[in-house]
């Protein structure tokens, strides 16, 4: 088993577009704590919290592979219930929601195919 805070080392070692990615998409699901006040602000920050921890978890038994993915799993439920609620807010609470539903998508579609090849080839095996 890997200690989980090499995760951040493997991180700093893949293409730079990786870590910047990531970076983004933290800063994106940090944004909520602009909003705490709102229940779907905390929701969307505890998700990225608990999404954080099952990366790390992934993490310390796969390594840097393509099965941290997996680690996204509840924005697959997040990402929905955030769309349904836009026609119930407002102003820059309304903007946020739409760019980090942009990001998760993006994410999402990542994750998606990283976990699919993941699987297909160790089917291979």
């Amino acid at each position: 088993m890997r200690n989980p805070f090499h995760f951040f080392v493997a991180l700093a070692r893949q293409p730079i577009w990786v870590p910047v990615w990531v970076a983004i998409l933290a800063m994106a699901n940090m944004g909520s704590l602009f909003f705490w006040p709102d229940p779907l602000a905390r929701l969307i920050f505890v998700t990225f919290m608990i999404s954080a921890m099952a990366m790390m978890a992934l993490y310390s038994y796969f390594g840097f592979e393509k099965i941290l993915g997996l680690g996204h799993v509840l924005w697959v439920f997040l990402l929905p219930y955030v769309l349904l609620q836009l026609p119930h807010v407002d102003g820059r609470f309304f903007q946020y929601l739409v760019v980090l539903s942009m990001f998760l998508t993006i994410s999402l579609a990542f994750d998606i195919i990283d976990v699919w090849k993941y699987f297909r080839e160790k089917r291979a095996y």
